[in-house]
């Protein structure tokens, strides 16, 4: 069978986590282990077909990324108790302790695929925690088939937080002394939430803040409830910031617009989609106001200057309803057929265009930097898929989650384009051309011919990381958002070059609605598009092998191996040798520890070699109970071998891993014994 070598893989193994201690400290095993226990038994289930991916978020939330598919239960309904239950079964396996950790049902949803995908936030003495929710879905069968998202775990124990010394009023007034403004545009909002940060957990008030004056602003700040210290706040604004391209408002062509006459008076307000809203375009006047005045003429024809933006606008919202629902089957951006409503003409010489949580808005650029924002499908496209993630995975937007957040923008943006551009909503055939994978170029910097804001093709074009081992650390632009993106977008330029662009939007799209959540950062995206593709199109098949392509040249997980003795990460799933037998295997990642196991002799002596060494490799014997009896742990890539008599007769396992985390997909080790 296939190994998936992807970074932090989770060993499956009952040892103690061993590579980053010195080699004194031998690696122990214990059998009375709860993860191993479940782990094992849903490997029994999954019949040895278990894939599993556990790893620690690099971010300061430290949450752990879960991520596994396979057989994970037996036939039972689909009900909240049924899910509730298989969760608290098995949170040791995310090593979420404590009766005060537990879990609540946000909704539950049948896809088109027949899968039941069901989303649950995870509680801390009742209270949500930011950003860890767990994806839980059933087959056809009514069997559970894959786990994941993210989680708090490892924690500071629930019991420190206490009953609550400030009022939610306090709170807002707190919040409110955090930024400078005229005045608020909407009361604000509180409720109780957790936050996790450096491994400590805060019960917190979050309160939202929103204004217009003198700057458009919707922020998030979570104030410790027994302090009243802000411990973290969010924008919620979801800017391109300066991130368009070149070109003019509108290109000149003419646009067949939906409009709707109410008495002498054309409005911009499209009725015809199959949606309960309408697509509806208002103008600022130049304004700082939200939504401003609904654009109308007295004529059908909306042919000049002042209109340009809105008349772009207006055409560009209803091809990204088009995509969503014709291609996806999605009805707007909640999926319920809300109204899509965009603002023109936003302020003076305003250099941005964003999603504000509930509606579009465009700035006219001052002619320079950008002109009209929304003169570009790609732009629009980037940011109403802002509002589609806002109602699905809802990306945190900080560090990889936020870039990953821009990057799907981006990505969307792009297929949403050529969806247009190709003409395939009526019949036209789906091209994929290099030079269409880019954001921005119609109307960033109008001056200069053939500039972008971002190259999804190259995205060192314009200053972005192509590659994982170029991601830039800053704490700049919530961790980088804007710059990170680029590592995540190449990925998507290769699956769609290897793919073509109709397969990569629905894979994209399933990957980023299905299976992403708050947290999933750039792996976690790997696993959620490699487990669509695979839903889609099937374990095997070639659009899963493009996924992993891709995001292997981009330095996220590896490559894929073939090892027929996986899998044999943990004593209850080692690999039954014969004497004198050769077995030529990898340790394919970080984490990989492979298990064999031999039926000895009392008195009849045990020789074991292991050659071949890419890395540096350790040997070690151990008996039925557990104990370590033999070792061996050169340096280097010197050959480990074994001579051992045992004094009773049973099974003694062999243990083969990469000391200090050493791993190989190039070359595969030797190992033989005789006994």
């Amino acid at each position: 069978m296939k190994k998936k070598i992807i970074s932090s893989l989770i060993a499956l193994s009952v040892i103690t986590t061993y590579a980053a201690q010195a080699k004194a400290l031998e690696p122990s095993i214990n059998t009375n282990d709860k993860k191993t226990e479940i782990m094992d038994k849903l490997s029994k289930l999954s019949e040895g077909k278990l894939k599993a991916d556990l790893h620690k978020s690099n971010e300061k939330d430290g949450k752990l990324h879960v991520f596994v598919s396979g057989k994970l239960s037996e036939k039972q309904n689909i009900d909240e108790k049924s899910v509730l239950t298989f969760l608290e079964d098995n949170k040791a396996l995310f090593g979420v302790k404590g009766d005060s950790n537990n879990f609540k049902i946000l909704s539950i949803n049948k896809d088109n695929l027949g899968f039941t995908n069901v989303k649950v936030a995870q509680l801390m003495n009742g209270i949500p925690v930011r950003g860890a929710e767990i994806l839980v879905q059933f087959n056809k069968d009514g069997i559970v088939s894959n786990i994941s998202g993210s989680v708090a775990n490892d924690i500071d124990s629930p019991k420190s937080l206490v009953t609550s010394t400030i009022t939610d009023k306090q709170a807002i007034d707190i919040a409110k002394k955090q930024f400078k403004f005229n005045s608020l545009s909407k009361d604000p909002t509180v409720e109780k939430q957790v936050i996790v940060l450096d491994g400590k957990a805060y019960e917190t008030y979050k309160v939202n803040i929103y204004y217009l004056d003198p700057e458009i602003a919707n922020w998030d700040v979570f104030i410790d409830v027994t302090s009243g210290n802000v411990i973290d706040k969010q924008s919620k604004i979801r800017f391109d910031g300066a991130t368009t391209g070149t070109g003019t408002a509108v290109d000149g062509s003419t646009k067949a617009l939906n409009l709707y006459l109410s008495g002498s008076s054309y409005q911009m307000i499209d009725t015809t989609k199959p949606m309960a809203g309408q697509i509806k375009t208002y103008t600022a006047n130049n304004k700082q106001v939200e939504p401003g005045t609904l654009v109308v003429n007295s004529s059908s024809t909306f042919n000049t200057t002042a209109f340009k933006a809105s008349v772009s606008a207006h055409y560009f919202a209803g091809v990204v309803y088009d995509f969503y629902k014709n291609l996806l089957g999605r009805n707007s951006i909640d999926n319920n057929g809300m109204s899509i409503i965009s603002t023109t003409h936003y302020d003076t010489a305003y250099n941005n265009a964003y999603w504000d949580g509930n509606q579009m808005v465009y700035g006219d650029g001052d002619g320079t930097t950008f002109t009209y924002l929304s003169g570009d499908l790609d732009v629009i496209g980037h940011e109403l898929t802002h509002g589609v993630t806002q109602y699905t995975a809802n990306l945190n937007y900080q560090d990889e989650p936020g870039a990953l957040n821009e990057s799907m923008s981006d990505v969307l943006g792009v297929l949403i384009e050529t969806y247009d551009k190709y003409n395939v909503k009526s019949g036209g055939t789906w091209q994929f051309n290099s030079a269409d994978w880019v954001v921005g170029d119609d109307v960033y910097t109008p001056g200069t011919a053939g500039d972008a804001l971002r190259s999804l093709a190259d995205p060192t074009l314009y200053g972005q990381p192509a590659t994982y081992s170029n991601y830039v650390h800053t704490t700049s632009d919530y961790g980088g958002v804007h710059t990170n993106s680029g590592i995540t977008n190449k990925a998507a330029y290769l699956v769609a070059q290897a793919l073509g662009c109709e397969k990569t939007s629905k894979i994209y799209y399933r990957g980023l609605t299905t299976y992403m959540t708050a947290s999933t950062d750039f792996l976690g995206a790997r696993n959620a598009l490699v487990k669509a593709a695979t839903d889609l199109y099937g374990a095997s098949s070639a659009e899963v092998t493009a996924v992993n392509n891709a995001f292997t040249t981009v330095g996220i997980g590896s490559t894929s191996v073939s090892d027929p003795y996986e899998p044999n990460d943990s004593t209850s799933q080692a690999y039954a040798i014969t004497s004198g037998t050769t077995y030529s295997s990898y340790i394919a990642t970080s984490t990989d520890k492979d298990y064999y196991k031999l039926s000895a002799t009392a008195g009849k002596p045990i020789s074991i070699s292991l050659t071949n060494l890419p890395k540096d490799y350790d040997l070690y014997l151990y008996n039925n109970s557990g104990t370590l009896v033999a070792k061996s742990i050169n340096g280097s890539t010197t050959s480990e071998s074994i001579s051992y008599t045992p004094s009773a007769s049973g099974t003694y396992y062999i243990l083969v891993f990469g000391y200090n985390s050493a791993y190989s997909t190039a070359t595969k080790y030797n190992l033989k014994a005789t006994f």
